[in-house]
């Protein structure tokens, strides 16, 4: 069977008048490869052409990037809420429901966990350094492909599994915005010591995964449990391909 086609959604970068475009990082290609898949950078598109990506992809990681806009989640911008792009996320919302509703897996990452929560009816924490009680350092100093803090990872879910039954790891971190309220259906998986929510999973589904921190690029750092977690996506992807051309 041929390697399945994973979409990767981008972000909008301008460095001058003359330079602008789609943007995603080089290590979100790498590890998919790594692990077995096809990737492809995703610009950020209208309605129907996220129905014929939903059509045409076997898979889908919605990657990092920009805040969500908070009145997704019915709120005002908070005074340290950074930029956001309405554009974008209305896309990738329209880009997850509708691949839950085909059965296409999703990962995201970062600003995709973000996503994946905020379309399911959950909130989020717009800054942490000023909303969470004693906050840890949630946007590293070191390279990105370090880990710089700990969680700890509850047992009874797929996480745990893909990580050899450990209860706790380093990641890296580079955000300042995380989950408040969690959408229907999702339930946390790990969470870091300010408690903080750092990874989820979709109840009763397996098609859905989310984590905060950057595993692509710990994967690139030579991180084999990071690199586990696209073999997982990567393959379900597969299964689900398999399962569909046997209907």
């Amino acid at each position: 069977m041929s390697k399945p086609i994973i979409g990767i959604t981008s972000g909008f970068v301008k460095l001058t008048a003359f330079s602008k475009g789609d943007y995603c990082h080089r290590d979100y290609i790498t590890s998919l490869m790594k692990a077995g898949a096809v990737p492809v950078i995703l610009p950020i598109v209208p309605g129907p052409c996220v129905d014929q990506y939903i059509e045409s992809f076997d898979g889908f990681v919605l990657s990092g990037g920009c805040d969500v806009n908070p009145k997704f989640f019915d709120q005002d911008p908070a005074l340290n809420c950074g930029e956001f792009d309405t554009d974008r996320d209305e896309a990738e919302f329209q880009l997850l429901r509708g691949s839950m509703k085909a059965g296409k897996p999703v990962f995201g990452i970062c600003r995709g966990l973000q996503v994946i929560n905020v379309a399911l009816g959950g909130t989020l924490i717009q800054d942490i350094p000023s909303e969470v009680d004693h906050p840890i350092q949630h946007d590293q100093k070191v390279s990105r492909k370090q880990g710089s803090h700990r969680i700890s990872i509850h047992s009874d879910t797929e996480l745990y599994k893909l990580l050899s039954s450990q209860d706790s790891m380093m990641v890296n971190s580079l955000h300042h915005q995380s989950i408040d309220r969690l959408g229907d259906g999702l339930h946390t998986a790990a969470y870091s010591s300010d408690g903080v929510i750092e990874a989820v999973d979709l109840v009763d589904d397996g098609l859905v995964m989310g984590v905060q921190w950057h595993p692509e690029s710990m994967t690139v750092g030579g991180d084999q449990r990071m690199l586990d977690l696209f073999k997982f996506f990567v393959n379900t992807c597969s299964r689900k391909k398999q399962a569909n051309l046997e209907v």
